[in-house]
């Protein structure tokens, strides 16, 4: 989930969404935390009695640190997710899913070295695994491996099982970018917007595409949509902006820039929108 590049305006590269292919509740640290002493309480008591601890006990506990440490790198709290993860890796060496985590939080601290590792080790584990083809093809993306990105990207979309599909055909419009094919990059933002009309990250790319193709007018409509389902979108408060300020609409721009920096007022679309109302008078 990063920048959309070569393009100029940032667009949220889609890694780390769908983890546990859907199935896993959306919990919050303190939740997951419950789980894991009520967990520990249950093996406790089927081990007493000369019982012994059931064979998968290791696997049962990491996945509930790596549900744990999903759930402070989703709260963003990627340090906390990492110390929750080598846990998980201490009970169970070959749990692909918590070094798939482990890479998106150490791209998060942009240790690209050791994210890239753990991508590759939870692939050596699953090399099929959608998800993590996704989350590896988003981390190549943006570190400008954009012909290796498009082979990990295709991979994943071509699996009739992956449940979040738009995400992958979104990514791989990023990296046929990067690699200046457009017109790979509009079918694939097609192929996106055919599974999920409206998908947003999609539309804001196609919107992009079309503002550098002149096409002005598409654009901010296909921004307008965008706004409706984000209405903070900042990218897209600011290119909307760009695109009613060159059309003449100055008090609409201008409008348009102060949502963004109030939105966003450290990022960079927040920043260059300051400077472009600064510059407006």
């Amino acid at each position: 989930m990063k920048k959309l590049l070569g393009l100029g305006i940032g667009v949220l590269l889609l890694s780390g969404c769908g983890l546990f292919g859907g199935k896993e509740p959306a919990l919050t640290p303190d939740q997951q935390m419950a789980a894991f002493i009520a967990h520990e309480h249950k093996t406790s008591a089927s081990s007493s009695g000369f019982r012994p601890a059931p064979a998968n006990t290791g696997k049962a506990k990491a996945g509930i640190y790596t549900s744990l440490g999903s759930a402070y790198l989703q709260d963003g709290h990627p340090r906390q997710a990492i110390r929750e993860l080598q846990l998980a890796i201490a009970d169970n060496h070959n749990y692909a899913d918590a070094y798939n985590v482990m890479g998106l939080a150490y791209e998060q601290l942009q240790q690209n070295e050791l994210a890239g590792n753990a991508f590759r080790r939870a692939l050596s584990m699953d090399a099929k695994n959608p998800e993590y083809l996704n989350n590896y093809g988003a981390f190549l993306v943006n570190s400008g491996s954009y012909a290796e990105a498009v082979v990990e990207l295709k991979r994943a979309t071509a699996d009739p099982l992956y449940s979040t599909p738009q995400f992958a055909w979104t990514n791989l419009a990023q990296a046929y970018v990067g690699l200046k094919e457009l017109s790979a990059a509009r079918n694939a933002l097609n192929r996106a917007l055919y599974l999920v009309p409206n998908y947003p990250p999609a539309l804001q790319m196609l919107a992009e595409l079309d503002f550098k193709d002149g096409k002005a007018d598409a654009a901010f409509a296909q921004l307008q949509v965008v706004l409706a389902q984000e209405p903070d979108n900042a990218d897209a408060l600011l290119l909307a902006g760009q695109i009613a300020a060159q059309q003449g609409r100055t008090t609409q721009a201008q409008s348009l820039w102060r949502r963004c920096v109030t939105a966003s007022p450290y990022s960079a679309a927040g920043k260059q929108a300051q400077q472009l109302l600064l510059q407006d008078g």
